[in-house]
């Protein structure tokens, strides 16, 4: 369905005029318009096609006037006519000129326009190429931080490879993590274009941070050499509480000894404080030497025991005597406690002895009772009755044993024993003497 008005813009464009032209056919009712409430000129449908099919009219004429006023009319109209026709010449000229403007404009507007595109095209054609620049920065960025990350990370590997060798052994877990810390560092002050020279300021890095460490790793290895030496020559015997002791000792002696201080005045600091560990030893060693020695003087019938008390009265005689004595010296010392321990030795096994013996001279005693009743039966001293009787047979070899045990000390011979029995018998038997001695 067509529209009922259209507005300014459209009507000028249907009827193929400009705008300003278009207000002025409005203006002088040659179309029929409107206002809308909201201040919009609007062009009736019906108007402007009355228009474009030049069928157009003006209000209802009046009735046809008088033939004075005709041409008095006439006259005007003609004058309005001329007066219309150069007003229509000005209004011409004028919408040449409007129009000659508005092309101008459109003109303008159209270079103005395409200048616009022109510098629009041109700047993003900037843009693009600030951007294509801008990649091209970032991936040669990202191609030299590659390259960078890659010098870096293999000097690293060079670095340690390097403190893997035999040379740096000697460096501890941390004092390791310490010197690749530093070279890391001196490495990414580092560029690619410093690879020839790369090894040469690695070593020296390494070097640099490691030789106040190497200086004092030898100092310490000098030390602990001396104290192996000295501690290797601790006396035979020496115990590991007084080994702890002796290098407890050194260790505090070698925390006053100057880092430039000669060999032999380490071996002096040394040596001095393992001496009283060292004559500790050697004292103990000469004690177990000399009571040893002191228990073999003792007799082969010696006992635990004795062996036992002459070390401990060995031991205490040596524990008084000045350190530094001599083998001799502890001998000499231990020779009277050494003879009382022999002296005793021997007097108990003498009595020992005698002990055996009266034992054994008791047994014989007793042995000799029933011989020399069966000789006074075949003497015919003493009866048969009285030869097996046990009663008294028990009796005498009571009386015997005690008498014996109260008489001999086991020093007399079988004969002075034997003499003996026959007296305790003839005596309790009542037998007289001369009877005894014409037996014998």
């Amino acid at each position: 369905m067509d529209a009922e008005s259209y507005s300014v813009s459209e009507a000028a464009r249907k009827l193929g005029v400009s705008i300003p032209t278009l207000k002025r056919m409005a203006a002088d009712r040659e179309l029929q318009t409107f206002t809308t409430p909201g201040g919009h000129l609007r062009v009736r449908a019906e108007s402007l096609e009355e228009m474009r099919d030049g069928n157009h009219k003006r209000s209802t004429r009046p009735a046809p006037p008088s033939s004075v006023l005709t041409n008095r009319r006439e006259k005007v109209e003609e004058l309005g006519l001329e007066a219309q026709e150069l007003r229509a010449k000005r209004e011409i000229s004028k919408l040449k000129a409007e129009e000659q403007a508005e092309e101008r404009r459109q003109q303008e507007a159209l270079e103005a326009s395409e200048r616009h595109a022109e510098i629009e095209a041109e700047a993003e054609a900037q843009e693009q190429e600030r951007w294509r620049q801008e990649q091209a920065e970032k991936r040669e960025r990202r191609e030299q931080e590659r390259q960078l990350a890659q010098f870096h990370s293999g000097w690293l590997k060079k670095a340690a490879e390097v403190l893997a060798d035999k040379n740096f052994s000697w460096l501890a877990g941390p004092q390791r993590k310490e010197v690749l810390k530093e070279v890391e560092e001196e490495i990414r002050d580092r560029q690619p274009e410093e690879e020839p020279c790369m090894l040469e300021i690695v070593t020296q890095t390494i070097v640099d941070v490691t030789a106040p460490w190497y200086a004092g790793s030898q100092w310490q290895a000098r030390l602990k050499e001396a104290m192996g030496r000295a501690i290797r020559g601790l006396p035979y015997g020496v115990t590991d509480t007084e080994r702890t002791r002796a290098i407890a000792a050194v260790r505090k002696a070698l925390e006053g000894v100057a880092k430039n201080a000669e060999e032999f005045e380490i071996r002096a600091a040394i040596a001095e404080a393992v001496e009283p560990v060292r004559q500790a030893v050697e004292k103990r060693n000469l004690t177990e030497r000399v009571t040893t020695w002191a228990v073999w003087q003792l007799p082969w019938s010696r006992t635990d025991s004795d062996e036992r008390c002459i070390r401990r009265e060995c031991a205490e005689i040596l524990a008084e005597l000045p350190d530094g004595v001599s083998e001799e010296d502890a001998k000499e010392a231990l020779e009277e406690t050494i003879q009382e321990a022999k002296e005793e030795i021997e007097d108990r096994k003498a009595r020992k002895e005698r002990k055996r013996k009266k034992a054994s001279l008791i047994q014989y005693g007793l042995s000799e009772i029933t011989s020399y009743l069966l000789r006074l039966r075949q003497e015919k001293v003493i009866s048969s009755e009285e030869y097996w009787d046990s009663e008294l047979r028990e009796e005498l070899t009571g009386t015997v044993r005690n008498a014996l045990k109260e008489e001999i000390s086991g020093e007399e011979s079988n004969k002075e024993v034997k003499k003996l029995v026959h007296d305790i018998v003839d005596e309790e038997l009542e037998i007289v003497e001369e009877e005894d001695e014409e037996l014998e």
